[in-house]
């Protein structure tokens, strides 16, 4: 496995260094010690591994309750549909909170975020697993909607994590591996909610997760950030006890401390977020996977639906074991990013680029199998919904849809931060908002949608929409490059135009 082949050490720092395999390394180390580009493999792959199951918490406490909508619909005496608005409250938190810890971060430090953030994850499972009286519809709404704020804090961080201790050609691999985990929590979380609602009286699941997941990474997480490019980060104790109240809690002993720093972050987000390269891949994260969103969210009211109204009659045992297909598509999609993520880029490279490295060259894994499997999984959906077909059918529709979209997510992001590598924080947050915002509305106007034109044209409208996605992603492929040249002067900081490889 070469997720972080050991580099060529040298003492001469003039020396470019590369990879026994000949590849420039990107960012080039330094001869320190501490920097995370010279961390053993075992440790960088620790921390990337630790900020993933964070990310995967988050998300999977979010949507913690999707197979229970009918049972819940019984205690608050609404509908299922009114119940899943629940689930577009936490994913509502989960696009709006972002905007709150990349500010945070730049002021407090990423792992002090996380901690922090796990532990307002667990006071919110509390919270939602009491409201069990049918007057606290309202509250258990609100509930989800904070719990999903703190469940955010990994899944926007995280990225600025990975370009900290991963070279740019073992990226792909590495944003794989973390958007998987990030994504898998999506397909985890209603998956035990399920099971929890058909032998458990409460929805407290996540809290012994998250309380013990706080206590390894008040253990183990470290701060990534290392003095490189002019950006000055203050040296933290040596000694473990003073080491980890310096990193965890409340203050600034983190992070650069410059004039700059503490009022930018605002200006920044605005700026990145007007960019004409954040737009077109926000436009694609909208229009390709926010149906899937909307989708998975709806699929248990699909299931659980009376047959006389279109529906199977599952019951939340049988949505819970329904959505292992789920996990099949996610464990695709994880296999096909681990080994092409970064094999087809740095192969389009070395054949047609010279060996100079462009951005763009991490979208080309999209134009392959997602661009044809996603509109065929949206069409087969709504074709199994319109004529009742077997439910195995929506089954292969759902794991497609699965497969795409969580192999979708961690090229575009990848693409997004290393357009930007100094701003890594802002744009996932820009890039998350807009992945998200769809799949929060889907549920407040399908039904009308649905009534209007039928379950068949919904779903292929979602098809056709699809396609367009993809064609915006080959339009950034083409041409990409010119469009960052219009981007804000100061955010102007890729890493194309390197020589990644002797030609």
């Amino acid at each position: 496995m070469d997720i972080l082949e050991d580099i060529e050490r040298n003492d001469t720092p003039e020396k470019l260094r590369h990879t026994p395999s000949g590849l420039l390394l990107v960012p080039q180390p330094s001869n320190d010690a501490a920097d995370p580009l010279n961390w053993p493999l075992r440790k960088k792959i620790g921390i990337l591994g630790l900020v993933s199951v964070c990310t995967w918490i988050g998300i999977a406490q979010t949507l913690a309750n999707q197979s229970g909508f009918f049972a819940q619909a019984q205690v608050y005496h609404k509908s299922a549909t009114e119940l899943s608005y629940s689930a577009s409250a936490g994913i509502a938190g989960l696009a709006t909170g972002p905007f709150l810890w990349a500010i945070l971060a730049q002021r407090v430090g990423r792992s002090s975020c996380i901690f922090w953030g796990l532990l307002g994850m667990l006071v919110c499972s509390v919270w939602s697993a009491c409201m069990t009286g049918e007057n606290d519809y309202i509250p258990f709404i609100i509930s989800r909607w904070v719990g999903g704020t703190f469940g955010s804090v990994a899944s926007t961080i995280g990225a600025g994590i990975v370009l900290d201790l991963f070279f740019l050609h073992q990226r792909g691999k590495a944003f794989a591996v973390y958007g998987v985990c990030t994504l898998f929590g999506v397909q985890f979380g209603p998956t035990l909610s399920g099971f929890i609602v058909e032998y458990a009286p409460c929805s407290g699941g996540g809290v012994g997760a998250e309380g013990f997941l706080a206590i390894i990474v008040f253990l183990f997480l470290e701060e990534t950030g290392f003095s490189r490019d002019g950006k000055v980060y203050p040296p933290l104790p040596k000694e473990w006890i003073p080491n980890r109240i310096a990193t965890f809690l409340p203050g600034t002993a983190t992070v650069p401390r410059t004039k700059e720093d503490g009022r930018r972050s605002a200006k920044t987000l605005l700026l990145v977020a007007a960019c004409p390269v954040t737009i077109l891949t926000s436009a694609v994260l909208f229009l390709a996977f926010g149906w899937a969103v909307g989708v998975v969210t709806l699929t248990s009211v699909f299931l659980g639906s009376p047959i006389e109204e279109g529906g199977y009659s599952f019951s939340a045992l049988q949505v819970a074991c329904f959505t292992f297909v789920q996990w099949l598509g996610v464990a695709a999609a994880e296999t096909w990013g681990f080994f092409l993520n970064d094999r087809i880029p740095l192969w389009f490279t070395r054949r047609y680029c010279n060996g100079v490295w462009k951005p763009e060259n991490r979208l080309f894994p999209l134009l392959c199998m997602p661009a044809i499997l996603l509109p065929t999984a949206l069409g087969i959906f709504g074709a199994g919904l319109q004529y009742h077909l077997h439910y195995m059918v929506l089954g292969l529709a759902i794991f497609l849809l699965q497969l795409t979209e969580v192999s979708l997510v961690p090229v575009i992001v990848n693409y997004g931060v290393e357009c930007f590598t100094d701003h890594s924080q802002e744009v996932v947050t820009i890039l998350n908002f807009w992945r998200l915002a769809l799949g929060v509305a889907i549920p407040f106007f399908i039904g009308e949608w649905q009534a209007t034109v039928g379950t068949a044209w919904v779903f292929g409208m979602m098809a056709l929409f699809s396609i367009f996605a993809f064609f915006l992603a080959g339009l950034l492929a083409w041409k990409g490059d010119t469009l960052r040249r219009y981007s804000f002067t100061s955010l102007q900081k890729s890493e194309g135009g390197v020589q990644l490889i002797d030609h």
